[in-house]
């Protein structure tokens, strides 16, 4: 009970920071109200850090709260600078209800079943869903007791590997269909990302919702479709910078690997163009050659992802990893 009175405080902290950054930004105009802005939407991220370090888990749950908080933040501010204020302070603290999760691009947040639906594919999606995570957990914490999986790291992150992935297309779902019976006009945030041929197509399945606040955010602002190699490198840095901080805030302890991971991922998105024209014109045998090479980079690639998980969670490995 102590531990979650501390995740409490801190996603109380998260939000009072959030509210201060719109108030002040919205009352002081000019470079003082930007500054005291900001300086609130950063200390937002600092919050998970009132738990204690030893409760690791707990932190990377706050620091959830704390990326949604400041996608949306980021969001209003760059509207603010652009257009001035056009929605009130009710409407933006409103903005940052984090339901739908991740959604931190207005006005998506605001999209609405245009008339009610059939509730019961949206209840059978939550119980398969569920479902699905459960097993994925049983299944690795199975696995892991296993002999040759505790000897082998690469035995080991196959399983971990496979398991993630149906539990976060799972969980996925989930969201979605709590969403969906809450009258909101969403789709699952992870799109079958196991089914990608290229790097480039794994990331606009894999976390729909920050792909497209990276897009109206980080893409377009920086030149988008007219030098689109520098806006989606620039991406793929701004994505690897707040995971690296997610999980030096969660895990006390600062790698570079997720700053690597998102540093590889961004030259391989810009080389999936061959990938693509081999899955469209090769046949079958073109369409599972990419489709492997791409599973493959992503299987390997991800041991500096999985890394900063198993900081965090222990039980994530139980062979000994290469990085440590």
């Amino acid at each position: 009970m102590r531990s979650l009175g501390w995740l409490v405080l801190a996603i109380v902290a998260v939000y009072g920071c959030a509210a201060a950054a719109l108030l002040l930004r919205r009352r002081i105009g000019g470079r003082a109200g930007a500054v005291a802005g900001w300086g609130f939407v950063a200390t937002t991220f600092a919050c998970p850090l009132l738990i204690p370090a030893a409760s690791s888990g707990l932190r990377a749950g706050a620091a959830f709260f704390s990326a949604d908080v400041m996608f949306k933040l980021v969001d209003i501010f760059r509207r603010r600078s652009r257009s001035g204020w056009d929605a009130t302070l009710r409407q933006n603290l409103w903005f940052l209800v984090p339901f739908p999760a991740f959604s931190a691009v207005d006005p998506d947040h605001k999209r609405r079943l245009r008339r009610p639906e059939n509730p019961w594919p949206q209840v059978g999606r939550i119980v398969g869903g569920t479902a699905g995570c459960l097993l994925a957990v049983l299944v690795l914490t199975t696995l892991t007791r296993l002999g040759p999986v505790r000897s082998s790291f690469v035995l080991n992150h196959a399983a971990m590997l496979l398991t993630f992935v149906v539990a976060i297309e799972s969980i996925s779902r989930v969201i979605c269909g709590l969403e969906r019976l809450a009258g909101f006009d969403t789709t699952p945030g992870i799109r079958n990302a196991y089914l990608s041929r290229t790097v480039a197509e794994f990331w606009q399945r894999y976390n729909d919702r920050v792909h497209t606040w990276l897009y109206r955010n980080v893409f377009m602002p920086s030149g988008g479709r007219r030098s689109p190699a520098r806006s989606i490198l620039l991406v793929f840095l701004v994505s690897g910078l707040f995971h690296e901080v997610a999980f030096t805030v969660a895990a006390s302890r600062l790698t570079g690997y997720q700053l690597a991971l998102f540093a590889i991922q961004g030259p391989a998105a810009l080389a999936s163009g061959p990938l693509e024209r081999l899955a469209r014109r090769g046949g079958l045998t073109g369409r599972i050659t990419a489709h492997g090479a791409t599973i493959l980079f992503l299987a390997v690639t991800s041991v500096l992802f999985f890394d900063g998980m198993s900081r965090i969670f222990p039980f994530v490995y139980s062979a000994r990893s290469p990085l440590r």
